[in-house]
């Protein structure tokens, strides 16, 4: 009998667990070391935070990358395609070699007697193609929190807290001090952790000494003033980075290589983050002489800086956002924070995921603002060139999935939009 597509899998594995999001280590550790994941012989970077983990993800790749090291990249959610939580040198994992790692989870979980989420299976395909491939490196970014989440079944070698907001609070608390003790979990005795916010409780710095952690916080140990970054060496240096990409999350990917002891020059260091590229994040494209925006801000934090990178740059024509998010998510304030910057809302559903706040419920929260209600993103992408006009500008935020869609369409067609949209949904995946 032939294994099953991946497509195929990843319905077995949406349906096979209980619980969505079932936080806890015990599990997920069972199968790891069934599997010989545990204690890796090449170096573990974690990276947690509310916002910014992409764009530090992809900026430590580029720098060990660039030093021609093989490292393994772990990311959730993903925008268009499962095979991007996975990447090995810059290239996704295929579906066959993530075929292959689920018959070896599924294997090892009946073994001990272990029944695995979507996301944990995620998370050790991910260990177990790393081990597979020889990398030298393995990036792992947390997709919930952090004491809890799965990918802290591995000690790492240091870690990177990017930032702490009001975010997943039915699962990692209603409060900021509360976040930063889950976020700060993933922090190990002797090893370090970096800060990339100044201005974070203290109760993530006092959990993170309380561990023993060696800490270096943005403002303290290293410094980052109007893009000149000092390193905790010493060695001092200009960042010059793609638009769209925060300078502090960024600068802390530098930062963790730097106490690790990875010698970098000033020169390279510049060279590597100035190429640096993160899919959905202030993501600019020109569909049909439309300016678009693609940015998976889905929290007030990352709307802020939304706005902030809309307001750097002035668009004659009208501001038409399509939006849509979970029905968990702070949907008033960020539909407050983009107000004043929208002429057209357009709101579509995200179906297959129970999560997601219909559009009539977003539609309520407009009141008098100026919207339209979709059935279908596929009937809403049909329509949107004849809605605006050419000088336009078009923002597409609220949730990886609605990103994720639109973003395929525009990449692969340069004319309007008509061919139905395939949003690989996943019923029981932490979507943001």
């Amino acid at each position: 009998m032939t294994e099953p597509v991946l497509a195929a899998w990843l319905v077995q594995l949406e349906k096979q667990h209980p619980k969505s999001i079932d936080l806890g280590l015990e599990r997920v550790r069972a199968v790891a070391n069934q599997l010989d994941l545990l204690n890796p012989s090449y170096k573990t970077i974690t990276v947690a935070g509310t916002n910014g983990k992409g764009s530090c993800v992809a900026s430590l790749d580029q720098l060990l990358r660039d030093q021609g090291l093989s490292v393994g990249v772990y990311t959730s959610p993903h925008l268009r395609h499962y095979n991007e939580r996975i990447v090995i040198d810059g290239e996704p994992a295929s579906d066959n070699d993530i075929v292959m790692a689920f018959s070896a989870i599924d294997k090892a979980s009946v073994e001990v007697d272990v029944s695995l989420s979507y996301f944990e299976y995620a998370t050790l395909a991910g260990l177990w193609l790393f081990k597979r491939a020889g990398v030298s490196w393995q990036i792992l970014e947390v997709g919930l929190g952090g004491r809890l989440d799965a990918v802290n079944i591995i000690d790492a070698d240091a870690c990177v807290v990017t930032s702490i907001g009001l975010d997943h609070t039915e699962w990692l608390g209603d409060s900021r001090d509360l976040i930063a003790i889950e976020k700060a979990g993933v922090a190990r005795q002797a090893r370090p952790a970096v800060i990339a916010e100044s201005d974070v409780p203290e109760t993530l710095r006092a959990t993170l000494e309380a561990l023993d952690a060696r800490v270096y916080q943005v403002g303290r140990e290293w410094q980052l003033h109007d893009s000149q970054l000092t390193l905790p060496s010493g060695l001092t240096l200009p960042l010059v980075l793609p638009k769209g990409l925060q300078p502090q999350n960024v600068a802390a990917a530098a930062v963790v290589l730097d106490v690790l002891g990875v010698n970098q020059g000033a020169s390279a260091i510049r060279a590597s983050l100035s190429t640096v590229q993160v899919a959905g994040r202030q993501q600019q494209l020109n569909w049909c002489d439309r300016d678009v925006w693609c940015d998976v801000a889905h929290n007030r934090e990352s709307v802020e800086a939304l706005v902030a990178a809309l307001d750097a740059e002035s668009s004659q024509g009208a501001c038409h956002a399509v939006f849509a998010g979970m029905s968990d998510k702070p949907l008033l304030d960020m539909i407050n924070l983009m107000s004043s910057h929208v002429n057209y809302w357009h709101l579509p559903p995200l179906s297959g995921l129970a999560r997601a706040a219909e559009p009539e419920a977003v539609a309520a929260l407009l009141g008098d603002q100026h919207c339209k209600c979709y059935d279908s993103i596929e009937n809403l992408s049909s329509r949107l060139f004849d809605a605006t006009e050419a000088g336009d500008r078009i923002v597409v935020f609220g949730s990886f999935v609605t990103v994720g869609a639109l973003l395929s369409q525009f990449d692969q067609r340069p004319s309007p939009i008509t061919p139905p949209l395939n949003l690989e949904p996943t019923l029981n995946d932490t979507y943001c």
